[in-house]
């Protein structure tokens, strides 16, 4: 099922409700499907990822050639720099080549807003709405804390310190060790690396604040587009004439199946995504755990602490989000499943307990949101990530310990 192109014209104060926030976020990377200037949506989208690209490249060539001033917490902020911006390239990628499934995922909530009008259907996915909403102040909220307090800890620095090394130790950078910043460098100079940087950063952490939530958003208006089907076919009664019945069961067959195919959508546009954020992730927030050990055993406990905290739950609550839309998506449907079941479908002539039955068969191949081919998001998934990310912390900090 396919949608007008023009569908956004109809833009009202429902969709704005449910969809604004999406809708700033995407057109803020060039990814929002009805932009006015085609062109200008490719330059803006191409402009942040060959920013993002480069500033990787540098970081990368800095570390092999400079390394880290020998300091762990300096090897933990790079790394942390260089894993964060390679998944938001992946995300801006990927969302970029899937524009027409973008489209159709956005064409399909835009739809439901302007066409369901029963107020017990309206009050379910108003609540959703909200859910969403909700989602991206929660995960803006202690992104921007963690971008105030990592700039609060590394501001620009204009005094210079000649070392051993020949290097500025005075003159910070973002995620990146000071050594990096040779004497030689003029001022000017140095202030340009550092706001590109700057950018580079804010641009991954806007990326961060606002992911999240667009795909939170979205499995959760398909979950309670699943609850109004669900709602629906309770009402679905073996006294109505073959007729009637007929029409409800094919009507309902044709949104089970929209709303399945929907939820493929999404998995084809996340699942290599997903699989990116759990391993980058993982890895960092071992990572990260280790620098604030590392910085309490020396004594700090300033900003620079409260940054990688905050930097963990982030990344952690990235995880758990996944994990739980993943979980509803797929509950609400095995729950949809169970009511086909318990209509009065014994009571009703054979050709619609076909249907019916064919309808519960289709349900069994519903997909899970998965990372990659490799692991389905779910509440079991979440547990056992966070069981390998203890045990994986615990090794290393028993490896730093032993150095």
């Amino acid at each position: 099922m396919e949608y007008d192109k023009e569908l956004h014209l109809q833009w009202n104060m429902d969709v704005d409700y449910a969809l604004v926030f999406s809708k700033w976020w995407c057109k803020a990377f060039g990814i929002w499907p009805w932009q006015d200037n085609e062109v200008l949506r490719i330059l803006q989208t191409g402009s942040i990822i060959l920013t993002l690209m480069i500033d990787n490249a540098l970081s990368l060539t800095q570390l092999i050639t400079k390394g880290t001033c020998g300091l762990i917490t300096d090897l933990v902020d790079t790394l942390s720099g260089i894993v964060i911006f390679s998944i938001t390239i992946t995300k801006i990628l990927i969302l970029s080549f899937h524009q027409q499934q973008l489209c159709y995922i956005i064409s399909s909530m835009m739809h439901d807003w302007l066409n369901i009008r029963e107020r017990k259907s309206l009050d379910i996915m108003r609540r959703y709405a909200y859910w969403g909403r909700l989602a991206f102040i929660l995960q803006t909220a202690p992104v921007v804390a963690d971008v105030i307090l990592t700039i609060w800890s590394d501001p620009p620095n204009m005094e210079s310190e000649i070392s051993e090394n020949n290097s500025s130790l005075k003159r910070s950078l973002i995620l990146a060790p000071s050594c990096w910043i040779p004497i030689t460098m003029s001022r000017s100079v140095y202030l340009l690396y550092y706001y590109f940087h700057l950018i580079a950063a804010i641009f991954v952490a806007v990326t961060y604040a606002g992911y999240i939530p667009f795909m939170f958003s979205t499995v959760i208006h398909i979950c309670g587009q699943f609850e109004i089907l669900e709602e629906s076919i309770k009402n679905l009664s073996d006294g109505d004439d073959y007729s009637i019945q007929r029409y409800k069961i094919k009507k309902y067959s044709q949104r089970h199946n929209h709303l399945i195919l929907l939820g493929n959508r999404v998995r084809s546009v996340v699942n290599i995504i997903i699989l990116s954020v759990i391993l980058g992730n993982t890895v960092l927030i071992c990572a990260s755990g280790l620098a604030v050990l590392a910085d309490v055993k020396m004594g700090i406990t300033s900003s620079v602490v409260l940054s990688w905290v905050a930097r963990i739950y982030v990344m952690y609550i990235e995880i758990f989000i996944y994990c739980y839309i993943g979980e509803k998506m797929s509950s609400y449907a095995d729950r949809l499943q169970g009511t086909l079941y318990n209509c009065r479908w014994y009571n009703m002539p054979t050709n619609n307990v076909k249907d019916i039955e064919f309808m519960i068969m289709r349900n069994n191949l519903f997909c899970h949101l998965a990372a990659g081919k490799v692991l389905i998001m779910n509440y079991e998934s979440f547990t056992k990530i966070t069981k390998n990310l203890f045990s994986f912390f615990s090794i290393l900090r028993i490896m730093l310990e032993g150095h």
